[in-house]
């Protein structure tokens, strides 16, 4: 295990105790680098997503002002 945090939960527990629970402080080791990788991807997801939403909020703004311009153009104004 790497993690000082589990190493030292280990540790703390007698040794009778250790050698039954080292393989659920393995995992627990485990889970919590899956769920550090899941916490970035969400991020990076969720980032990439905004990118994507600004850019199309940004040609809708265009494409609604060269709409806006050609209604002016066609239909006069009184």
């Amino acid at each position: 295990m790497t993690k000082s945090f589990w190493k030292d939960a280990l540790a703390s527990l007698p040794p009778s105790v250790q050698v039954r629970y080292a393989a659920s402080f393995e995992a627990a080791e485990h889970f919590e680098s899956l769920l550090d990788l899941c916490a970035w991807a969400w991020g990076s997801a969720r980032h990439a997503l905004a990118k994507i939403c600004q850019a199309a909020a940004r040609a809708m703004r265009g494409t609604a002002r060269i709409l806006e311009g050609a209604a002016r153009r066609l239909l006069p104004m009184h």
